[in-house]
């Protein structure tokens, strides 16, 4: 999730401190249709990883498993 606000007084350089909220797949803005579509389009054919940085989805082993079951459920129609 991107806080414009943020980016427009940090800029790009701050490496998302500031103005990116790491959201699980699904949750964020990413279109991940177009993303993994674009993947395929450059011959990509491997691994992706989630990385599970969503505070919404911490604190407790429950809700991490919930959270990459969610992350896993957004991906798995454009996964071959």
């Amino acid at each position: 999730e991107v806080r414009r606000e943020g980016l427009y007084k940090h800029g790009v350089m701050s490496l998302g401190m500031g103005w990116q909220t790491p959201r699980l797949p699904g949750l964020g803005e990413v279109r991940w249709d177009r993303f993994v579509a674009a993947l395929y389009a450059v011959g990509y054919d491997s691994y992706i990883s989630i990385e599970h940085e969503d505070k919404a989805f911490e604190g407790e082993p429950e809700l991490v498993k919930r959270g990459f079951l969610v992350a896993r459920n957004a991906l798995r129609p454009y996964i071959v």
